[in-house]
């Protein structure tokens, strides 16, 4: 990373919320698209405290965490490269390697914290009909070990993951959850934390909803101009109510 990198996205108000064509959204969306960290799950802290952990044990320089942030939502093996000294990226597979043994080998590492709302919002995609995917940076095994040990797993139609097509934002990732949900892209609500969300759903042609609790700070977000800004995932059931 850069000395010179911009993590201004990361700051600024999380309180913003911009739904003027939000229910308009949801009256054409057959399927949601979810990202896992930082939106549905309150993993933010793991990741750090599990990269920091590895670089710290084999001997790499550390990070900040505003640059490990920067890099949640890529395809890991991308992202912990893209940590690595100039020097060193050619090292990146044996670090995400020894990445995963240490987080394999410590159970606080993966207890998956889900945010307040989401039972009640799957329970209400479910009653409306709308089908429900997963697309995620993660491995498939990441984003599996999450869906099983949470009710999520009870809630899925389709997954789309981090080791089988290329890093957000290019839109493989959300034409090949579109193809198994058997939805069009623009039939999709793509919801996410951060830009890499809002940009694999603009460059996939769905639609986007933004939420404040992961990495990008709700000004940022804004930035991009996604259809809908809300504070927490949680809170879109209130407007399924009114469908």
């Amino acid at each position: 990373m850069t000395k010179e990198q911009d993590f201004s996205y990361i700051d600024g108000s999380r309180e913003v919320v911009f739904d003027d064509k939000l229910l308009e959204c949801l009256k054409k969306t057959k399927a949601i698209a979810f990202d896992l960290d930082g939106t549905l799950t309150n993993s933010i802290g793991n990741i750090l405290k599990c990269t920091h952990y590895t670089l710290g044990e084999l001997g790499y320089p550390q990070p900040s965490d505003k640059a490990i942030m920067s890099t949640i939502g890529k395809e890991l093996s991308e992202a912990l490269t893209s940590l690595l000294p100039e020097d060193k990226k050619s090292e990146g597979q044996y670090v995400t390697k020894r990445y995963r043994e240490f987080f394999m080998a410590n159970a606080d590492f993966q207890i998956d914290h889900l945010f307040k709302g989401i039972l009640p919002l799957m329970q209400k995609l479910r009653e409306k009909g709308i089908k429900i995917g997963y697309a995620s940076g993660r491995a498939h095994a990441g984003i599996m070990r999450t869906l099983n040990g949470t009710f999520l797993g009870e809630y899925c139609d389709g997954i789309a993951a981090g080791n089988e097509c290329p890093s957000k934002p290019d839109p493989t990732m959300m034409n090949l959850l579109a193809q198994r949900l058997d939805v069009k892209c623009e039939e999709i609500l793509g919801i996410g934390d951060s830009g890499l969300d809002i940009l694999l759903g603009q460059n996939a042609h769905t639609m986007t909803l933004g939420v404040q609790t992961g990495v990008w700070s709700g000004d940022a977000l804004l930035k991009l101009k996604p259809d809908a800004i809300l504070k927490e995932v949680g809170d879109l059931t209130s407007y399924l109510d009114k469908l």
